[in-house]
């Protein structure tokens, strides 16, 4: 095999957080007076949503902070928990990614503060190998950042290392580290972003990525 590390995305690629982030953004926004519809949020997800709170809705700094602790902090309430959940068939892809002895990671802009409960809550305490994420404001680093700093946790280097994602900033991080990666369907983005990105491969179904990493 190719490959001693896959590193993925958090959001749309090993779980499906739609609801849980697009409820949360809502609830931070009305707190601030601002009204935006869950559809119109939806595609707002993938890029940084507290540089987002600024750019298109005008936030300064510290009410994009205030709003976006609004939004972690629905992410993580019961409520919040209970309307996350992983994709069909993404724990038997991440065993059996283990049983071939890869290493895993995650690399998200998720601040760690959500990305943490949400990954126990969904049983993946112990799968990971490494964990990069985000501050709460969202400064902390680039996607670039995240996936380098996840292949450097596992200890590889970018020929043995492939990034999967479900939108163009999970592509470009990996292809800014000269990794190969890989872009997925069911997640966000649409075919034509993907399609648009050229990755590596391109898969329908997590347990696509098996046969992937197999015949690598």
């Amino acid at each position: 095999m190719k490959y001693d590390t896959i590193i993925f995305d958090f959001d749309g690629t090993v779980s499906d957080s739609e609801g849980a982030i697009t409820h949360g953004f809502q609830k931070g926004l009305a707190a601030f007076g601002v009204e935006e519809s869950l559809e119109n949020i939806k595609a707002l997800i993938g890029p940084p949503l507290g540089k987002t709170i600024q750019t298109k809705y005008g936030f300064n700094p510290e009410d994009a902070v205030a709003a976006m602790t609004i939004c972690k902090n629905f992410q993580i309430s019961p409520e919040g928990l209970e309307v996350i959940s992983l994709y069909d068939g993404m724990l038997e892809l991440l065993h059996g990614l283990k049983e071939l002895g890869l290493k895993l990671a995650i690399a998200t802009n998720k601040p760690l503060p959500t990305v943490q409960p949400q990954m126990k809550h969904l049983g993946l305490d112990g799968i990971f190998d490494a964990l990069e994420a985000n501050d709460v404001p969202q400064t902390r680093g680039t996607k670039s950042d995240f996936v380098r700093w996840a292949m450097e946790g596992c200890g590889s280097t970018p020929d043995r290392c492939l990034m999967v994602g479900d939108r163009k900033a999970d592509i470009v991080g990996g292809r800014d580290s000269a990794m190969d990666t890989c872009g997925v369907l069911y997640g966000y983005g649409s075919r034509e972003e993907m399609e648009g990105c050229a990755p590596t491969y391109l898969i329908s179904t997590p347990l696509e990525l098996l046969d992937v990493v197999k015949n690598s």
